[in-house]
């Protein structure tokens, strides 16, 4: 692959207009196939990773390459891979998001999936006397109504013996919950409703539900379709023809121990402090109550639901205390001089952010040696990020990883910007430095593309 070709690829359709990669306007912005199933904080356009994937397996000469997310939330990239052909792998720490990458991933016939949803909305109606689903704070949560109508699905989902099957149902059904719950629909974080708001609720769960699978299995059908059409279905007629790994754990941990190497890595890592940005694990939490937990994975720790900080607190900085920042951890100001000025400015203003910023960055740095090393020679990286705000200073995550990846034998090829058009995050949030105040959140990512230098396998 040449160096040269592809980074003038990617800048040519960069100065086409200058706004080629908001993807503007319904067409480009939709959710096609099954990326419209279930939403997730800080989802990817699809669109737009579809048409840089192409452009990278365009310049690339490998005969079947293998496609990497290492942070792979609802999946978008996976899937994206599978339109390609590609044998793909995910990896990520909360169990929602593994559950939404194994069920977009996996198809199903057509003709059975149909079957059993129907007999599923016929046990549903036909429920007369179910217990109660409960766990801590479902009253806070959720109406008494909310409670009686999810208990009811829960129970018709749990008595269907395939597991696909009620994976794809728990798929629908986590988006009901999230639809239905006390939680405010303007934030991926947790904050109740106002009393009046929860007092006149008149959600019907059970008929969000039915439309809700319904539409499911609509943008299912769509994707198998379309892998039909393009070869990529084995002569069984339901088996996707390239392989499919999703991995529910900690990606550093995965990659230590993996022999696979990769040619290719699409990923949006976190941005910073989960807690006070976009906030998967609150996100994921109250659904992951209502769910199953060893139809996600058996290897799931039921720990993890215990707290509704659990998930971020073993993301990637998530611990930040003076007890987990120790003096090697605090090393990484002098791997990047971004970072280091950054941090410099401020413990000048708000230094108890101080201790989040090298928390982040130095599990960040050792994410990047880790992945660097299952990285074939010339293989290409592609990475959306975002600039966070710390005390009012934007931290240049973007410039940091330019800096970092040298270390690692990752050349950036080229890079751009794009516009964040659909926010679920609001436009200003709160900050507790020494003084609490309120700044701006990012409105921009940032898309780099980096090239891992031709040398000998380390």
């Amino acid at each position: 692959m040449s160096n040269i070709k592809l980074a003038e690829k990617f800048n040519n359709l960069t100065l086409e207009s200058e706004d080629h990669w908001d993807y503007r306007g319904t067409n480009n912005s939709e959710r096609d196939y099954v990326h419209g199933f279930c939403t997730y904080p800080a989802m990817m356009v699809p669109k737009m990773q579809r048409e840089m994937l192409q452009v990278c397996l365009a310049e690339m000469s490998i005969p079947h390459p293998q496609l990497l997310d290492p942070f792979a939330g609802s999946g978008t990239i996976l899937v994206e891979g599978m339109l390609q052909g590609l044998d793909v792998v995910g990896i990520d720490i909360n169990p929602l998001a593994v559950l939404l990458c194994k069920v977009k991933t996996t198809l199903i016939n057509v003709k059975m999936l149909e079957q059993h949803a129907a007999q599923l909305i016929t046990n549903i109606e036909q429920v007369n006397n179910v217990t109660y689903h409960q766990f801590k704070g479902i009253e806070k949560w959720f109406t008494a109504q909310a409670i009686c109508d999810l208990s009811k699905i829960r129970t018709a989902i749990t008595k269907d013996e395939n597991l696909e099957i009620r994976r794809f149902f728990w798929a629908a059904f986590c988006e009901v919950v999230r639809m239905v719950s006390n939680s405010r629909d303007c934030t991926y974080k947790l904050h109740i409703k106002d009393a009046e708001d929860i007092n006149t609720y008149n959600k019907d769960a059970i008929s969000l539900f039915k439309e809700t699978l319904t539409f499911n299995s609509i943008k299912h059908n769509e994707f198998y379709s379309v892998l039909k059409r393009r070869g990529y279905i084995r002569r069984d007629g339901v088996s996707y023809k390239g392989s499919v790994k999703i991995i529910l754990g900690d990606c550093i941990a995965y990659l230590q121990h993996t022999k696979k190497k990769f040619d290719l890595i699409f990923t949006s890592p976190p941005y910073g402090d989960n807690h006070t940005t976009v906030s998967y694990g609150q996100y994921s939490v109250i659904p992951l109550r209502w769910i199953n937990s060893n139809d996600i994975d058996e290897s799931i720790d039921e720990k993890l639901l215990n707290t509704l900080y659990e998930i971020d607190n073993i993301s990637l900085g998530g611990m930040s205390s003076n007890k987990y920042v120790t003096r090697n951890k605090k090393n990484i100001v002098k791997k990047s001089e971004t970072l280091k000025e950054q941090i410099n400015t401020i413990t000048e203003i708000a230094p108890k952010q101080v201790n989040k910023l090298i928390s982040f960055y130095s599990d960040f740095d050792r994410f990047l040696a880790t992945i660097s090393k299952k990285m074939k020679p010339a293989s290409v990286s592609v990475w959306t990020l975002g600039n966070r705000k710390v005390a009012k200073q934007e931290i240049y995550m973007n410039k940091i990883m330019v800096e970092l990846g040298l270390r690692y034998n990752l050349s950036l090829l080229t890079n751009f910007t794009r516009k964040i058009l659909n926010k679920r995050m609001p436009k200003i949030n709160a900050y507790t430095g020494d003084e609490k105040d309120i700044q701006g959140t990012m409105t921009r990512e940032h898309i780099l593309i980096f090239k891992r230098s031709d040398i000998a396998d380390e």
